[in-house]
């Protein structure tokens, strides 16, 4: 070949143009599949704290979960004082009115012979709750006659602390006393005992928790519901009107306590002596705690 001759190569168009273009494809892929990529690891990201904080709350909540659970007992408000005082117990107790105000609890005699049923429904956690509010109705019926007798309380307090009760009386003295009248004559009978509790936990949830029982001829017990009836989030404080109550702590203030409980042992120990050396005093010792629960009334 001559050198003067130039040698002319033909540039391939085709195959450059489709290099760039495979290079532009892939750099366009690449970039794509990062960005997928990211989006992906945010959205993961975000599922990720959004279960997390779900998880948290969900924790929260059971944490300052509370249940109230009543429990119905028959006695004297002089042996719910005696308790406090024997039992050193210092937390406050809480005791709620119905339509018939504190009259029975107030008048001092009436506080130490009175026998009824009293609703106890305690906090026993260590964890507050707030706004409570409770209402009763309890319905005695003659069901020879068909006659009834109804009683109604509604009560509300702002808190109640950890450890803290409220009672309640179920049955008002009219009641109490036809009950006594219908078992002396063998007549058929039926109370019906309703209790509805809200109130709200440190969560802002709240919860209704009902209580329901029938008591046939004052002596069979039947529970018709004991539960939680439903819980719900709240976002906005409930606001409740606190309603009158006594604090049987109160009661007990000026009192002291060791000599008091010291007083109650020997009482017992001399009961114990007496029925031992004479079996045939029960009838005594019976009339000997009647006269200790009204002459030790605080």
């Amino acid at each position: 070949m001559n050198e003067n001759e130039i040698v002319h190569v033909a540039t391939d168009w085709w195959g450059f143009g489709a290099t760039i273009f495979t290079g532009i494809l892939t750099a366009i892929a690449t970039m794509a599949a990062v960005i997928y990529t990211n989006s992906r690891t945010k959205k993961q990201l975000k599922e990720q704290a959004i279960k997390f904080e779900n998880e948290r709350k969900e924790e929260f909540k059971r944490s300052k979960f509370v249940v109230i659970k009543p429990t119905l007992i028959l006695t004297k408000f002089t042996g719910l004082l005696d308790k406090l005082i024997v039992q050193n117990d210092y937390n406050r107790v809480l005791l709620f009115s119905g339509e018939d105000g504190f009259d029975f609890y107030d008048d001092i005699q009436k506080r130490s012979c009175q026998t009824c049923r009293l609703l106890i429904i305690e906090n026993k956690t260590d964890i507050d709750i707030n706004d409570v509010t409770i209402s009763t109705k309890t319905v005695l019926r003659n069901r020879d006659t068909d006659a009834m007798w109804t009683y109604n309380t509604s009560n509300s307090a702002t808190f109640l602390r950890g450890r803290e009760s409220i009672i309640i009386k179920i049955e008002d003295q009219t009641q109490f006393e036809k009950i006594l009248s219908m078992n002396d004559d063998k007549i058929s009978s039926t109370l019906k005992f309703e209790c509805r509790i809200e109130y709200s936990t440190l969560a802002n949830q709240r919860i209704t928790y009902v209580y329901e029982i029938e008591i046939y001829n004052d002596r069979r017990i039947e529970v018709k519901r004991d539960g939680i009836e439903n819980v719900i989030d709240i976002s906005q404080k409930v606001v409740v009107i606190p309603t009158t109550f006594r604090n049987l702590q109160d009661s007990i203030s000026g009192i002291d306590r060791s000599a008091y409980s010291w007083e109650k042992m020997g009482i017992s120990q001399m009961r114990g002596i007496m029925s031992q050396y004479n079996p045939q005093s029960t009838e005594q010792n019976n009339t000997i705690t009647d006269q200790t629960n009204t002459d030790d009334t605080p």
